[in-house]
């Protein structure tokens, strides 16, 4: 009936990790000139229902000297899907990457990445993290 999407449980040591790296991640971005700075690099969802998409919206600022442009998005697998700002971003300029994680038919703990590819050579590496409870009533 319900499908494991190819994940391990959880435990708070990985929770920890991800936290962690997730610091790790933010600090080297704000601190780093002519760059690019994200609201976040990995997004929670805690525990969703089965069914409806979880749903994350990325967002950066533009802190280097030129316009850049997002090249590509590639997610991780077939269960997540994207979609990104299309125009130029000029300098200081948001724009933004959407995730959604297909919840549909599956149980358990999830993490998922969707890459972001700049026409600058820029790369960003964004995670979905989350665990689906079948048991939980979805508010549609």
């Amino acid at each position: 009936f319900f499908q494991q999407c190819k994940t391990s449980p959880t435990s708070t040591s990985q929770t920890n990790l991800i936290s962690n790296q997730s610091e790790q991640i933010k600090s080297e971005f704000v601190t780093a000139n002519d760059t690019i700075i994200w609201n976040e690099h990995v997004h929670d969802f805690r525990t969703v229902p089965s069914g409806p998409s979880a749903n994350a919206k990325y967002t950066f600022v533009n802190k280097t000297s030129q316009k850049i442009k997002i090249d590509k998005v590639e997610v991780g697998c077939s269960c997540t899907a994207s979609d990104y700002s299309k125009n130029e971003i000029l300098p200081n300029d948001t724009g933004w990457i959407s995730a959604s994680y297909k919840t549909a038919n599956t149980f358990g703990y999830f993490r998922k990445h969707v890459d972001v590819f700049f026409t600058n050579g820029k790369k960003t590496h964004l995670i979905l993290t989350g665990t689906v409870d079948p048991m939980i009533q979805s508010g549609k």
